[in-house]
């Protein structure tokens, strides 16, 4: 018994030391994520697993590299796993998906890049001219600009979700090279842009036409495995087709298999890139591929600067003058070079001739280098008074002027006019002075007869103690300035057009008049006697048709109030017409927007008599109030309950009156609506002043429940307060009343 119950002991402590031998695995649910895109970037969590779902084909490779500090990327399937911290290639048989797996030690952002359906189905046989072969589709680009961006500090094409055919990838042996068969049309540019390789790889292309085969300069290497991810620059070379014809390029590598992705650009080939109409003072960016024209406008007040930042450049910039095109010399700038050109005299336009470059991007900036409001100042004065003087800046003498000497063109001498305003004989006196640079400058001024062109005065300085001023009189009319250097050649030792800094200056003038001369006067012709006399008639005809209208409306107000005195009972009159239908609603209101006015104008007991019975009647000794109901129809509020206020003024004088609507009982009464109009506010209407003998009716539409509501009119009557309250209530209901 007691060997049996060590034995068994023996087994369970043994059992025990196996199971804790044992790796113990803590079943964790993974973070799902989306992988779909070829480039992606995941944040991570310490400890977190991340897994995504990877459609693939059967019988083909899946890559992802990684870029991360402490990450590590699994790719698996049923059959097969495999992990690393920097790149993972799995082989999928039957299999129609993989799952990828990301997790890291630490919280990072990870980088990764997607290859999937790699397959070895690339020929391993170059064709020969004759053959047909079997030509693969590629990215085609039909403007550079579409498929660039300098942005992002690179040449190279980038990626674009609507461009089909783009991506491409491979496996190769170290026995047999692929070749990648590309149809092209002359001056087409193909681009290959590696980016994931597992080995070295050499890429050689050859040119093909039917009957010859021409072996391309530019080799492109990659000594060693490639990720885009930690690449500075992307690794693309360029080559341009000469003929209609066919790229064939020839893969190979070193190791055994190698697994490589890319994408392949072809840019179609862009003779012209016109920047006729173009705003180049800001600035305008050109991109292509080997060679193109860009015909520009070009003024002889500005200079041209091509800049070259992201790369090599063959150019050469031509300008057109008197029909002729005058050829520039050819310019090889180099990455972060630029070139600065300035017009000749009276050029009319100019184009930059792009060659042999496999790959360009230049800026075309132009600067204005005018004097003053697009001119150039001129370096002599007009010949006689019969030239124009319009291609001379004008000088304001109430404000300063900023202008420069263009020295890269030997300019060294600027003139400009003033023109100084006056009567007959009048003198007036201007003070120049020269602010910048001014130690090798000298400043002259002229007064010139308006009549004779006479040189009557003129005066020169040079600078003194710092300063370079200079006041002269002159008389009214086109006077002139110059500002230039005391010795020009000291300043222009350079070659016409060589990029050298222009020299500065402002000018600033001060003005006063001396003597205002003798003031013009004219005689009135004939025909301004006889326009000045008809339209004086004419204005005052025009005048005097306010005056009739007022007359007219006046005469229509009688009329139309005599006509209700006649017919009195206005109000029932309404009723009945709306009865019987002789009138609708929107008229009888018109109508009776017309009566408040007329009515108004009649004696109080007149306008009593035209409106008919008052509902309500108060009467003092300084004021009578009076309220009539309306049909309910008239209202022009719906629901609101209308009614007719008559107020006659018989002695003293308003201010500040205001007419209140108070309810006894119930919720208190909102003014909707008052004809003629008058400010109003909840239960008030404003009338402000009311003078003696003043009547005025008031058509109030009044919006609330109460079953009655009390009348008053309150304000100041000599400055005193006053209120005159209707004794009665009036009863919304004709059968409360």
């Amino acid at each position: 018994m007691g060997r049996q119950y060590l034995r068994a002991s023996a087994f369970l402590l043994l059992g025990l030391f196996l199971m804790a031998a044992l790796p113990l695995q803590v079943a964790a649910t993974a973070i799902e994520f989306e992988a779909e895109q070829r480039v992606n970037t995941l944040n991570l969590a310490a400890g977190e697993t991340y897994a995504a779902s990877i459609v693939v084909e059967p019988n083909t490779s899946t890559m992802v590299s990684v870029d991360c500090d402490a990450c590590e990327v699994t790719l698996e399937h049923e059959n097969a796993s495999t992990s690393d911290n920097h790149r993972v290639v799995l082989f999928t048989e039957d299999a129609n998906e993989v799952t990828l797996i990301l997790s890291s030690t630490v919280d990072e952002t990870v980088h990764f890049s997607l290859a999937k359906n790699i397959s070895d189905t690339n020929p391993t046989l170059r064709p020969s001219p004759a053959t047909t072969g079997t030509p693969q589709r590629v990215g085609n680009c039909g403007n550079a600009s579409m498929c660039m961006d300098t942005a992002r500090g690179t040449l190279a094409g980038v990626e674009s979700y609507d461009l089909a055919n783009l991506y491409h990838s491979g496996i190769l042996d170290s026995e047999h090279d692929e070749y990648i068969v590309i149809n092209v049309s002359s001056g087409d540019t193909l681009e290959w842009k590696w980016l994931e390789s597992t080995g070295d790889l050499n890429l050689q292309m050859y040119f093909q036409d039917d009957t010859t085969e021409t072996l391309l300069d530019n080799v492109h290497h990659l000594g060693d495995a490639f990720s885009e991810l930690s690449a500075q620059t992307p690794a693309s070379s360029w080559w341009t087709a000469a003929d209609d014809g066919r790229f064939v390029a020839r893969l190979g590598t070193s190791v055994a298999p190698t697994y490589w992705s890319a994408h392949l650009f072809l840019f179609e080939e862009q003779p012209t890139t016109p920047l006729i109409g173009h705003d180049l003072l800001n600035g305008r960016e050109v991109l292509g591929h080997n060679s193109t024209v860009v015909p520009l406008d070009w003024q002889d007040t500005h200079h041209m600067d091509l800049d070259s930042q992201l790369g090599d450049v063959h150019l050469q910039v031509d300008q057109l003058l008197n029909g002729n095109w005058v050829e520039g010399e050819e310019h090889h700038l180099l990455a972060g070079e630029s070139l600065r050109t300035y017009p000749y005299p009276g050029v009319d336009a100019g184009r930059v001739i792009i060659s042999k470059t496999p790959v360009f991007a230049v800026e075309f900036t132009m600067h204005d280098f005018s004097d003053f409001e697009g001119l150039e100042a001129p370096s002599v004065l007009p010949a006689s008074l019969n030239e124009s003087n319009a291609s001379w800046p004008l000088l304001n003498l109430t404000s300063s002027l900023e202008g420069e000497f263009t020295l890269g063109v030997h300019d060294t001498v600027d003139t400009y006019r003033m023109e100084v305003d006056g009567w007959m004989d009048s003198i007036h006196f201007i003070q120049f002075t020269v602010e910048g640079n001014i130690s090798d400058l000298e400043l002259q001024v002229w007064d010139i007869d308006q009549t004779t062109g006479e040189v009557l005065n003129t005066d020169i300085t040079r600078p003194a103690a710092d300063q370079l001023k200079l006041g002269l009189q002159v008389g009214r009319g086109t006077q002139y300035l110059q500002l230039r250097f005391q010795n020009a050649s000291d300043v222009t030792p350079h070659l016409w057009g060589e990029d050298v800094p222009a020299h500065s200056y402002r000018i600033t003038s001060t003005y006063a008049l001396v003597d205002e001369g003798e003031e013009p006067w004219f005689p009135p012709s004939e025909d301004a006697v006889f326009w000045g006399g008809f339209a004086r008639w004419f204005l005052g005809a025009l005048f005097l048709i306010p005056v009739l209208y007022l007359a007219i409306d006046i005469k229509r107000a009688n009329d139309f109030g005599r006509e209700i005195i006649e017919k009195k009972e206005r109000l029932a009159w309404y009723t009945a017409r709306l009865d019987s239908g002789e009138l609708n609603v929107k008229s009888s209101q018109k109508d009776i927007a017309r009566a408040l006015h007329a009515v108004a104008q009649l004696e109080w007991e007149d306008g009593l008599d035209a409106w008919g019975e008052p509902t309500l009647h108060h009467r003092t000794e300084n004021l009578a109030l009076a309220v009539w109901r309306v049909d309910q129809r008239l209202a022009k509020v719906e629901g609101s309950w209308p009614l007719v206020i008559g107020i006659h003024v018989i002695e003293g004088d308003w201010e500040l009156a205001a007419l209140r609507f108070d309810a006894p009982d119930g919720a208190a009464y909102e003014v909707v609506s008052v004809e003629p109009r008058f400010l109003h506010q909840r239960e008030e209407v404003f009338l402000d002043a009311l003078s003696e003998g003043h009547r005025t009716f008031l058509m109030i539409g009044l919006q609330g429940s109460a079953p009655s509501v009390d009348i008053e009119l309150n304000g100041r009557i000599n400055n005193q307060p006053f209120a005159a309250r209707i004794p009665e209530t009036l009863a919304r209901s004709l059968e409360e009343s």
